[in-house]
C-alpha cells in the first residue's frame, strides 16, 4: 500500500493536570488533540504570591524572547528606577557599559553580565546595579547576581525588589544564613497575611542546592511563626508545602494528617494530602479523603477538580461529569473548567451536550490562540462546519495560524467550493519556506480532491520549480503520478527523493508498492520493501506492501501472514482488498467474502474494495 502524501496535520490539583489526565486515557474521539489543551494559563493554586519585577531565571523570565534584555532594559531611559543615569561616568565606566549593551543585544549575556557589574562597582550607580541583577539573575549566573543585587541593596536600602533579589541570590550561592536577616526584612514590608509572608519565604528557600540547610532554615522560621503568631495549623502546613517543594513527601504526609486533625476545614490541606497519596498510589484513599471534606462540609474549588480527576482514573465518568458541571454552574465564567467539562463530554459520547459548551467558548474573545484551534478541531470532529470555521478563523497569529487557516482551506473544499477554497488558500501570507511548500502542498491535495489532477500536476511542477529540493514535494508529485498511472514519473521522483534520504520509508514502500502492482520487477520492489520494514516494523501499510509483492511472486501463504498482520492493526480496505483476493485465489473463497463484506460495512463507497469485488462476481 502507498501511504497518502500528509498535507496538515503542575500541580496535581490544576484544571492542566486534569486535562492531561482526560487526554491520557487515549479515548478522545479526535485524535489530533492526544496531549492536554491549554487555553488560559495553566497555573497551580497558590496561597500567595509576591508580585515582583525580579526575574528569577532565563526561563522564568517575563522579559520578551526576541529582545535583549540589555536592549530592552535600555529603552527605558530611568531604567525602572526612578532616575536617569547619572552623567559623569569616568571613560572605563562608559567603555564597560558600552561593551555590555552590545554583548546583550548580540545575546552574549555572559559578557554583558560581567560588563554590567564591572560598571556597577566602579560607578557606584543604583541603576547600573539593579540592571546587572537582573542579567546576572536572568543569566542564571547566581554569583555576579548576589555580589550585583548586595551593591544594590547597600546603595538602595528602602528598595524591597533589591532584597528580594539579594536574599534569592544568598540562597541560591548557598549562603542561608546570611539570607535569613534580609529575607526577614523583605517579608516584613510584604502586604499579606503573616502565613502568607511565611509561604513566600519557603517559596524562596526552596531554590537553595542544600536542601537540608534550606530545610532546617524553614523549620526555623516556622517556629518563630508560631512563637509570635501561635497560628500553629497554617504554619504547619506552610512547612508541608515547603516539604513538597524539596521533594520530602512522605515526611509531607505525615505533617499534613497533623494538620488535618488540627483543622479539619482547610480545603488545601486536604488537596495537598489526597495529591501525594494519589502519587504514592493510594488513589482510593486519596478520594475518600476529598469525599469527607465535602461531606463534612469543606467546599473548595480545588476539591472538586482533583475529586472529578480521581474518579476518571477509576473510570467514574458519571461522578467526574458531576463535578465538573457544578463547578461550571458555580463559575460559568471559567473557561478552564468549562473546556475541561467538554473534554470529558466528548470523551464520554456526549458530543450534544458538550455543543452548548463549545459554542460560548468559541464565543468568547478572550482565549489564546491555541484554545481557538483546539476547538476548532472539536468542533470539526463533530462534523459542525460553521462552528468550526469560526474558531479557527480567531486563529490569528502564532504556531497555529497556517494550520488554523489551512483548515479552512480544507473545509471549504469539503463543502465543494473549490474556487473559494483556492482563493482563501492564495491569500494567506507564508513567512518562511516551510510555510509556502505547505500552501503549495495544500493547493495541489484539494486539486486531487476535486477530481482535477491535471491541475494539481501543474501545481506541483510551479512547486518544485521554486523549492526543487523539496522531499515533501517530491513525495506528494510521486504520489500523484502513480494515481495518474505515470509510473516512470513517479519512480524518477522517488529515486530522487531516496539519493537524499535513503531512509525515507515512506518513499522506499511507495517505490516498492508500485514496481510490484504495476511492473514485473518484483524482486527489486521486494528489496525496497525489505528496507522499508526494516525501518518501519509496525507499519500496517508497509505491512500490507510486503504481503503485495510475496503475492505477485506466488508466496500465497507468506502473503497472507502479512495481510493479516496489517488489517490486524488497522482496518483499513485496500489491506481487506489485497487480503481478500489472496484468499479467493487460494481457493478459501468464504473466508475472502468475510473479509470483504466485513470492509465495506465500514467503507461502502471504496473503490478499491468494490473493483476488487466485481472482478471476482461479488
Amino acid at each position: 500500500m502507498s501511504p497518502a502524501s500528509n498535507s496538515d496535520t503542575a500541580g496535581y490539583h490544576s484544571l492542566c493536570a486534569l486535562r492531561d489526565h482526560i487526554t491520557s486515557r487515549g479515548k478522545i474521539i479526535f485524535p489530533v488533540i492526544a496531549a492536554a489543551i491549554l487555553f488560559t494559563a495553566c497555573t497551580n493554586h497558590r496561597i500567595a504570591r509576591e508580585e515582583t519585577d525580579i526575574p528569577v531565571s532565563r526561563n522564568g523570565s517575563t522579559a520578551n524572547d526576541n529582545i535583549s534584555p540589555v536592549a530592552a532594559e535600555a529603552t527605558d531611559p530611568d531604567n525602572g528606577t526612578g532616575k536617569p543615569l547619572e552623567k559623569g561616568f569616568t571613560k572605563e565606566v562608559l567603555y564597560d557599559l558600552l561593551v555590555a549593551e552590545l554583548a546583550g543585544q548580540r545575546n552574549r549575556i555572559p559578557e554583558a553580565v560581567s560588563g554590567y557589574l564591572d560598571a556597577a562597582i566602579a560607578s557606584r550607580d543604583t541603576a547600573i546595579a539593579k540592571r546587572a541583577t537582573h542579567l546576572a539573575l536572568l543569566a542564571e549566573d547566581w554569583e555576579r547576581g548576589r555580589q550585583a543585587a548586595e551593591l544594590w541593596t547597600e546603595l538602595d536600602p528602602e528598595a524591597m525588589a533589591a532584597k528580594q533579589a539579594y536574599a534569592a541570590l544568598l540562597v541560591r550561592t548557598g549562603r542561608i544564613d546570611e539570607a535569613l536577616p534580609v529575607l526577614r526584612v523583605f517579608m516584613d514590608h510584604l502586604d499579606l497575611p503573616p502565613d502568607q509572608r511565611l509561604l513566600t519565604a519557603g517559596g524562596l528557600l526552596s531554590q537553595g542546592e542544600d536542601k537540608a540547610a534550606a530545610l532546617a532554615a524553614m523549620e526555623r522560621m516556622v517556629a518563630e511563626h508560631i512563637a509570635e503568631y501561635g497560628d500553629e495549623p497554617r504554619a504547619l502546613f506552610v512547612l508541608a508545602h515547603f516539604l513538597i517543594q524539596i521533594e520530602k513527601q512522605e515526611r509531607a504526609i505525615g505533617l499534613l494528617e497533623r494538620v488535618i486533625a488540627m483543622d479539619g476545614k482547610n480545603p488545601m490541606a486536604r488537596v495537598y494530602y489526597a495529591q501525594l497519596l494519589h502519587n504514592r498510589g493510594d488513589t482510593a484513599k486519596a478520594l475518600d479523603t476529598l469525599e469527607d471534606a465535602l461531606a463534612k462540609g469543606v467546599e473548595h474549588q480545588d476539591i472538586r477538580i482533583n475529586l472529578a480527576k480521581l474518579s476518571i482514573g477509576l473510570e467514574r465518568y458519571e461522578e467526574a461529569r458531576k463535578q465538573l458541571e457544578r463547578l461550571v454552574a458555580s463559575a460559568p465564567h471559567n473557561t478552564e473548567i468549562r473546556y475541561t467539562l467538554v473534554l470529558l463530554l466528548m470523551e464520554t459520547g456526549h458530543a450534544n451536550k458538550a455543543r452548548k459548551h463549545l459554542r460560548y467558548l468559541i464565543d468568547r474573545e478572550d482565549l489564546t490562540q491555541e484554545a481557538y484551534f483546539n476547538l476548532g478541531k472539536l468542533a470539526e470532529s463533530q462534523k459542525d462546519i460553521p462552528m468550526a470555521m469560526d474558531a479557527y478563523r480567531k486563529v490569528t497569529y502564532g504556531r497555529h495560524y497556517l494550520s488554523a487557516q489551512l483548515r479552512i482551506v480544507a473545509l471549504l473544499a469539503k463543502q465543494e467550493d473549490l474556487a473559494a477554497a483556492r482563493a482563501y488558500l492564495h491569500d494567506i501570507l507564508s513567512e518562511t519556506e516551510a510555510d509556502s511548500i505547505r500552501l503549495y502542498q495544500m493547493d495541489g491535495l484539494i486539486l486531487i480532491e476535486a477530481g482535477d489532477l491535471t491541475q494539481a500536476m501543474s501545481v506541483y511542477d510551479a512547486a518544485l520549480e521554486e523549492y526543487p529540493q523539496s522531499s515533501d514535494l517530491l513525495y506528494a508529485r510521486a504520489m500523484l503520478a502513480g494515481r495518474m498511472g505515470q509510473v516512470s514519473l513517479l519512480e524518477r521522483d522517488l529515486v530522487a527523493l531516496l539519493s537524499r534520504e535513503p531512509d525515507h520509508a515512506d518513499a522506499l514502500n511507495a517505490l516498492g508498492y508500485t514496481l510490484a502492482d504495476q511492473t514485473d520487477r518484483y524482486q527489486e520492489a521486494m528489496t525496497m520493501i525489505q528496507r522499508a520494514l526494516r525501518l518501519q516494523p509496525d507499519s500496517y501499510y508497509i505491512l500490507d506492501s510486503m504481503g503485495w509483492v510475496l503475492y505477485r511472486l506466488g508466496r500465497h501463504r507468506e502473503s497472507i501472514d502479512y495481510l493479516q498482520r496489517a488489517l490486524a492493526i488497522q482496518q483499513d480496505p485496500e489491506v481487506a482488498a489485497h487480503l481478500g483476493e489472496v484468499l479467493w485465489v487460494t481457493g478459501d473463497r468464504e473466508a475472502a467474502r468475510d473479509i470483504w463484506n466485513a470492509a465495506l460495512e465500514k467503507a461502502p463507497d471504496d473503490e478499491l474494495l468494490l473493483k476488487v469485488m466485481k472482478r471476482f462476481g461479488q
